[in-house]
């Protein structure tokens, strides 16, 4: 994890620990019994395509960016989800928490998006079109203590 909060700006990377760990355990309980089952090429090659697709899935769910300066609110997911929120468009945030059964990722909840890996709590933002969207992180506060100050200017 890396956060650095400044004067002009916020920045957080959070990791999905859970993701990590329900991942990681597939992927070695695959290796082990690929290892351990008699070689069989179609075998191989479908768990090959499962593994890939995990490994790929373990790198884009894994973590969880927000960086936010004056003039944008920034949201990464791995390396190429990517979602951009103006600050002129933002009309106030508050923390919330997060019922356990808004599960995690990326995906239309009641209050609107949620952008989530990991942690009970999340920074719902409201804006100016009428559009809701939830920022799930582990420093709720420090988020929307520095939304609400850049709000204000």
């Amino acid at each position: 994890m890396m956060s650095n909060e400044n004067e002009d700006k916020y920045s957080h990377t959070q990791l999905g620990w859970l993701t990590i760990g329900i991942i990681g355990f597939s992927i070695a309980s695959i290796v082990f019994i690929m290892l351990i089952m008699p070689y069989n090429f179609i075998a191989f090659i479908i768990i090959s395509i499962v593994l890939i697709i995990l490994g790929i899935s373990l790198i884009l769910f894994s973590t969880m960016t927000v960086t936010c300066n004056r003039d944008h609110l920034k949201i990464r997911i791995g390396f190429i989800i990517h979602k951009n929120f103006p600050i002129k468009d933002i009309i106030s945030c508050k923390v919330i928490k997060i019922p356990w059964y808004y599960g995690w990722g990326i995906r239309i909840v009641s209050n609107g998006w949620l952008y989530r890996v990991s942690g009970s709590y999340a920074v719902e933002i409201n804006i100016k079109n009428g559009k809701q969207c939830l920022i799930g992180t582990d420093e709720p506060q420090k988020l929307a203590d520095f939304l609400n100050k850049q709000l204000k200017k």
